[in-house]
C-alpha cells in the first residue's frame, strides 16, 4: 500500500521530537553529588575557601548557570516541536490545496 506524504512528515516531526527529548534525558544523568562535588572544585579553584562569603556566592552562581542552561534546553525543545507542529500544518495545508485542485491525484484518496 502507499504511503501518504503527510504520514512522512509526522514521522519526520516525531522523530525530531523524540532526539530532543533523549538529549534532555541524557544531559539529566549527573547525580546531585557529582554536581556538588564539581561545583565545590570551581569554586575552591576560584581561590574560595569552603564556608566563606565567596564560596557561597560561588555555589549558588554555579546553581544559576545550570538553571540557566536547563531553562535555555527546554526553551530549545519547545522551538524544535513548534516548528515541526508548523511544518506539519503547512504539509496538510499544502495537500489541501493538492487535493482541491485535482480531487482525483492519488493522495487524495480516501
Amino acid at each position: 500500500m502507499l504511503k501518504r506524504p503527510y504520514v512522512e512528515y509526522r514521522r519526520t516531526a516525531t522523530t525530531i521530537l523524540s532526539i530532543a527529548l533523549l538529549g534532555v534525558a541524557v544531559t539529566g544523568c549527573v547525580s546531585a553529588e557529582e554536581r556538588h562535588y564539581r561545583d565545590t572544585g570551581t569554586c575552591e579553584s576560584f581561590g574560595a575557601p569552603y564556608g566563606s562569603r565567596a564560596y557561597t556566592d560561588c555555589m549558588l552562581e554555579q546553581q544559576r548557570r545550570r538553571d540557566s542552561a536547563q531553562m535555555d534546553s527546554l526553551e530549545r525543545t519547545r522551538m524544535t516541536q513548534e516548528i515541526a507542529k508548523n511544518a506539519q500544518v503547512m504539509a496538510d495545508r499544502a495537500r489541501w490545496d493538492r487535493c482541491r485542485r485535482n480531487p482525483d491525484r492519488r493522495e487524495c484518496r480516501r
